[in-house]
């Protein structure tokens, strides 16, 4: 078997391998405060998109097609699309509520919310699979491509969103595969045509992607300018004007147009309103370093602190030795390799010598990048490590260069090559460790260094948010609710109303518990968070203090049940 052969089986079974896990692991991971409504989103766009099927003339029926994919417009439709499609052929039979009906698969074999969420994993499937050849390539063996791949899926914070049916992962891993497809497009027509198609995927994904075409715009002139100061010569017509250019240009906006239909009738308009949206929303509150920001500025070193509190040390030096040997390596080449006519710069293939492509420094822009641009003060923050997400995988790279590198500087020999893979357990252990001692609450986990989820409660950092930590709950609320008649009010705290259906939906959620205001629960959520200090004295004043149970990382709490009977 060919080692190409090989090492795409390898990458095939760890993506399968992730995403079984992830359906399966997450189901103890609760709805998230975002999934409510891209559950109701995906469920509507979906229903639309079988109607279609059924009778293609809906197709131009644009006050169906409005009602379909008003909900949620702020966000791109494909992924809500997809996971609504996913739903209609794996869901096992719901119930309905507040008139979304019933759902009952094809092939009925998951919960809803876990068929749901199947897309955004299998794209976290195919991140640590490209990540997996990439890291190969780049660090000379399956043991760096297993570096690339286990760096990124097993942070614990990346685990908890690849799992989840939200943008952010799935973001990250389209990321991935336009930075990789522009590579190749540098020297083939065929990757060129197809990039524009690709960045348009990824526009239709989460608005991340639209810096895309400016990061890839700014790492090619670079390359032009590199190659010109080498003396190679002023940059031809066909590589001021490349096809990969022309086919971002025209094929990415087109793309992300007809994947999106709330746009069709009046793409300006709309445009401008998604625009807006996202160039002035919300903040929300984030605790640092002990102190509760929730408007501008934010300190420039969140990222930079949070980065290092959330990924394990070992990995981030791996990187930052990557990224200085990617740079050097751009700086040292000639781009004198090879002279045969073949390898003259065409348009479609404007790069076609290795020496002209700076590959340290297209690892080294889209690993900074995301970082660098939530550090500025004004950027809204309103998420946590998932706003620089798509800097992992490429951090991961850089990490898998400086592996081989390292490796072949010190020049072990062939038996000495087991070394390498006791090396290799020793530096993803930390990661996977924290990873599976804080499933499923692995938004609230911290690298070994920080001391865990301990350690940062002690250093201030955020505990959680978006009203995770509930799962292990459910059964004590339904325990605590017997005994308060027909039916027992309870607060809801963080849990947003639509995931808390999704939860009815799918019969988990305790008959008796309706929502109620605080002062009227018998039953109260409290989701800990510096800001929430204010809540958590109204439950005490209306319910008690002493919580009936608590739900804990590592001794650091996250979720409180209170119920009147637990009142001293």
């Amino acid at each position: 078997m060919s080692g190409r052969r090989t090492s795409a089986l390898i990458a095939l079974a760890l993506a399968l391998v992730t995403v079984a896990l992830l359906s399966v692991g997450h189901r103890q991971v609760g709805y998230v405060r975002d999934e409510g409504i891209y559950f109701v989103a995906g469920r509507t766009h979906a229903r639309w998109l079988a109607e279609v099927a059924r009778a293609p003339s809906k197709l131009a029926d644009r006050p169906a097609r409005d009602r379909a994919f008003a909900i949620n417009h702020e966000h791109p439709a494909l992924l809500k699309l997809l996971a609504g499609a996913a739903g209609r052929l794996l869901s096992q039979e719901t119930g309905s509520n507040d008139g979304d009906p019933s759902v009952r698969g094809l092939a009925p074999v998951l919960p809803e919310g876990a068929a749901m969420r199947l897309p955004a994993q299998l794209l976290s499937g195919l991140a640590v699979a490209l990540l997996f050849g990439a890291g190969r390539a780049l660090g000379g063996g399956a043991l760096a491509g297993l570096l690339a791949a286990g760096f990124y899926i097993l942070l614990p914070r990346v685990w908890f969103h690849a799992g989840l049916h939200c943008f952010d992962a799935p973001i990250a891993a389209v990321t991935l595969a336009v930075v990789l497809a522009y590579r190749r497009a540098l020297t083939s027509w065929r990757w060129g045509l197809a990039l524009g198609p690709i960045v348009g995927l990824a526009i239709s994904i989460k608005h991340n992607a639209l810096f895309l075409p400016l990061l890839l715009g700014l790492h090619y002139l670079c390359c032009l300018g590199a190659r010109w100061w080498r003396g190679r010569g002023r940059p031809r017509p066909g590589q001021l004007a490349p096809l990969w250019i022309a086919s971002v240009a025209v094929l990415a906006p087109l793309t992300f147009y007809a994947l999106w239909p709330w746009l069709w009738p009046a793409p300006i308009e709309r445009l401008t309103e998604y625009f807006e949206f996202h160039l002035y929303h919300s903040w929300y509150n984030t605790e640092y370093l002990g102190v509760n920001y929730n408007r501008p500025p934010m300190p420039v070193s969140l990222p930079l602190v949070m980065t290092w509190a959330t990924v394990p040390t070992a990995l981030l030096m791996l990187a930052g030795c990557g990224l200085v040997i990617g740079l050097r390596d751009d700086a040292r080449r000639s781009g004198g390799e090879g002279d045969a006519a073949s390898d003259a710069p065409r348009f479609g293939a404007p790069l076609p010598r290795p020496g002209d492509r700076l590959d340290g420094l297209l690892l080294a822009i889209f690993a900074v990048f995301p970082i660098a641009l939530i550090s500025l003060p004004s950027v809204p923050i309103f998420g946590g490590t998932k706003h620089w997400i798509t800097a992992y995988p490429f951090l991961a790279l850089l990490a898998a260069l400086a592996w081989g590198r390292l490796w072949q500087a010190v020049g072990i020999s062939a038996r000495g090559r087991r070394l390498q893979a006791v090396a290799l357990v020793f530096v993803l252990t930390p990661s996977a460790w924290a990873t599976l001692r804080g499933h499923p609450y692995n938004l609230s986990q911290y690298a070994p260094l920080v001391g865990g989820a301990r350690g940062a409660a002690d250093l201030g950092l955020t505990r959680g948010f978006w009203g995770h930590a509930l799962v292990p709950a459910l059964p004590a609320l339904e325990e605590l609710s017997e005994g308060t008649g027909a039916s027992a009010p309870v607060y809801l705290h963080d849990l947003h109303e639509l995931s808390r259906r999704q939860y009815e939906r799918e019969g988990r959620w305790p008959t008796r518990l309706r929502p109620a205001g605080a002062r009227k629960a018998q039953l109260g959520l409290l989701f800990h968070e510096r800001h929430m200090l204010t809540y958590e004295l109204e439950l005490w004043e209306a319910i008690g203090p002493a919580p009936a149970r608590v739900i804990e990382l590592h001794d650091v709490p996250l979720t409180s049940v209170y119920a009147r009977s637990a009142r001293r």
